[in-house]
C-alpha cells in the first residue's frame, strides 16, 4: 500500500515554506576529526509526522525548477540524494546491461539474421517501449507538465524503436511481392543504419550518470563547438570541393569524374552522388589525407598552387583551430562537469521516487542514513545515529577557497645572496567562494565522541562508484 501521508505537501507537515539554506544549516551539524583526517556530518531529516522525512521528490523538483542549486549542493540535500542514487544502483546497472545487450544483439542480427534473432530484437524493443510509455504516462500524470527536451527524447526513442521493428520485419513482408524492388532494397539497407546508430546514442545517453559521463559531456561539448565553427568549415569545404572538381573532372580519376560524359543517361540522383563524392574526398583531405599525387600528375601550375593553398588554409589553420577549441572546451568542462552530472542525477532521483511512490515500493519511504563520514581522500560511508543535541560551537569560517584563476600577482623574491627581486603576474584576481558546508554549526572535538566504522561491502563500493556522488567535487576537503 502507498503511504497516503507521502502525498501531503511538505509545508503542511512542518508549517514551513520548504527547504532553504537556513533550514539545511539548522538541521545539520559538522565535526572535524583532525586525528583521522575526516569530517563527520549529522543531519536531521525528521518531521512532525512519523516515518515522513523532510525531503521528498516534490521538494527536489521544487528546488530544481526554482534553480536553487545552491541549496541542492548543501550536504543536507546531497546526502539524501546520494543515498537514493545508491539505492537505485542495481536498477541502473540492469539498465546499462539491458541496453548494451540490445546493442550487441542488434549488431549480431545485422551480420547474420535468423528468426530467433528477429524475435529476440522484437522482445527487447517491446520491453523498452513499454517502460518508455509507462515513464511518460506517470510523468505526465504526476508532473502535469512535460519539458520540451523530454518530448524530444521521447519522440527520438519511439522513432528508434519503430525503425528497429521495421528493419526486422519489413524483409519478411516484402517477400510477398516483387513490386518496387529497388526502393525496397534501399529501405532495407538504410533502416539498420538508423537502428544501430540510434541504439548506440541511447546507450551513451544512459551512461551519462556513470563515472564515464564526463567523457560523453566532452563529446557533446566539442560537437557543439563544431556547430559554431561549421559556418567557416562548410563554405571552405564546398569551395575547395568544386575547385578540385573543376580541375580534375576531365582526368577520369575518381571521384572527380566528368559530369559532361553521358549526361543524358545520368539521373539527378547520380549527379548529386558525384558531387557528394567530391565533397567527401575533399573532407578527407582536410584531415591530413591529402594524397596529392593525382593532382600533381597533371603537371600544371594552377592545381599545384591550389593544393598548397588548400593545405595552408584547411590542414594547418582550420584544423588546428578546431583542435584548440576542443582543448579549450575540455578545460572549461572540468569546472562544470560536476554541476552537469548533479542536474542529471537530480532528475533521475525525482523520476525514481515518483515510480516508487506509484508502485508502492520502499525507495521513497526508506529511512535515510543521517550520518556521513567523509575522509580526506573523498572516500565516505554512512551510518544511522541520533542527531546531536549538544550546543554547537561557532560557525566555521575556514571553508573558503582562494583560487588564482589567472596570472596576475606582484611577488617579492628574496635571493640566496640577499638581493631582492620583484616579479609581476598580470591580470590576477582572487576568487573567494563560500563552500556549501560553511554555514553548518560545528561541534567541538571530543576525544570520547562516538566513532563510526566503515562496514561497506564490495557491492556498496561498486554502487558508489557506478552512480554515487563524488564528494570531492562538492566539499572543501
Amino acid at each position: 500500500m502507498i503511504d497516503s501521508e507521502a502525498n501531503v505537501p511538505l509545508k503542511r507537515k512542518n508549517s514551513r515554506e520548504g527547504i532553504t539554506l537556513d533550514y539545511c544549516n539548522r538541521h545539520s551539524r559538522l565535526r572535524r576529526n583532525e586525528g583521522e583526517d575526516s569530517t563527520t556530518f549529522f543531519f536531521d531529516y525528521s518531521t512532525d509526522m512519523p516515518n515522513i522525512e523532510s525531503i521528498n521528490w516534490r521538494e527536489l523538483r521544487k528546488l530544481k525548477t526554482g534553480n536553487k542549486w545552491g541549496v541542492i549542493r548543501h550536504p543536507y540535500v546531497l546526502n539524501y540524494l546520494n543515498q537514493k542514487l545508491i539505492d537505485c544502483s542495481l536498477f541502473y546497472l540492469l539498465h546499462i546491461i539491458a541496453f548494451f545487450s540490445f546493442l550487441l544483439v542488434l549488431s549480431w542480427h545485422i551480420f547474420a539474421r535468423t528468426p530467433a534473432k528477429d524475435w529476440l530484437v522484437t522482445l527487447f524493443v517491446a520491453v523498452f517501449g513499454l517502460f518508455l510509455i509507462l515513464k511518460g504516462t506517470i510523468k505526465a500524470r504526476i508532473s502535469h507538465s512535460i519539458s520540451f527536451w523530454f518530448v524530444i527524447a521521447f519522440c527520438f526513442n519511439i522513432i528508434t524503436y519503430l525503425a528497429t521493428l521495421a528493419y526486422v520485419w519489413l524483409p519478411t513482408i516484402f517477400k510477398y511481392d516483387d513490386y518496387h524492388q529497388e526502393v525496397k532494397n534501399i529501405v532495407i539497407w538504410f533502416l539498420p543504419i538508423i537502428a544501430i546508430i540510434s541504439a548506440w546514442a541511447n546507450f551513451l545517453y544512459i551512461l551519462r550518470k556513470s563515472p564515464f559521463g564526463i567523457y560523453i559531456f566532452m563529446m557533446t561539448r566539442i560537437l557543439r563547438s563544431f556547430g559554431h565553427i561549421a559556418t567557416i568549415w562548410i563554405p571552405t569545404l564546398i569551395a575547395f570541393s568544386f575547385a578540385f572538381h573543376l580541375i580534375m573532372r576531365d582526368t577520369g580519376i575518381k571521384p572527380w569524374s566528368t559530369l559532361d560524359q553521358d549526361t543524358a543517361n545520368m539521373t539527378m540522383l547520380h549527379k548529386m552522388l558525384v558531387i557528394l563524392q567530391a565533397v567527401t574526398k575533399t573532407s578527407t583531405m582536410m584531415i591530413g589525407e591529402v594524397d596529392a599525387n593525382d593532382i600533381l600528375d597533371t603537371n600544371q601550375w594552377i592545381p599545384s598552387i591550389l593544393v598548397l593553398t588548400f593545405e595552408i588554409i584547411t590542414v594547418i589553420l582550420l584544423m588546428n583551430l578546431m583542435v584548440s577549441l576542443a582543448v579549450g572546451d575540455v578545460n572549461d568542462l572540468k569546472h562544470t562537469a560536476q554541476d552537469k552530472l548533479l542536474k542529471i542525477k537530480v532528475n533521475f532521483v525525482v523520476e525514481a521516487l515518483q515510480l516508487s511512490e506509484q508502485f508502492g515500493k520502499s525507495l521513497h519511504t526508506q529511512k535515510t542514513k543521517n550520518v556521513l563520514v567523509v575522509m580526506e581522500d573523498a572516500t565516505y560511508f554512512n551510518a544511522i545515529d541520533k542527531f546531536p543535541t549538544t550546543e554547537p560551537g561557532v560557525i566555521s569560517d575556514e571553508a573558503f577557497r582562494v583560487s588564482f584563476v589567472e596570472s596576475g600577482m606582484r611577488l617579492r623574491i628574496q635571493t640566496i645572496q640577499g638581493r631582492t627581486k620583484t616579479a609581476v603576474l598580470k591580470n590576477c584576481f582572487i576568487e573567494a567562494r563560500e563552500s556549501p558546508e560553511s554555514g553548518i554549526p560545528v561541534l567541538s572535538s571530543d576525544p570520547e565522541a562516538k566513532e563510526y566504522n566503515n562496514t561497506n561491502g564490495l557491492w556498496d563500493r561498486f554502487a558508489k562508484w557506478i552512480i554515487g556522488l563524488d564528494w570531492k567535487g562538492f566539499l572543501d576537503l
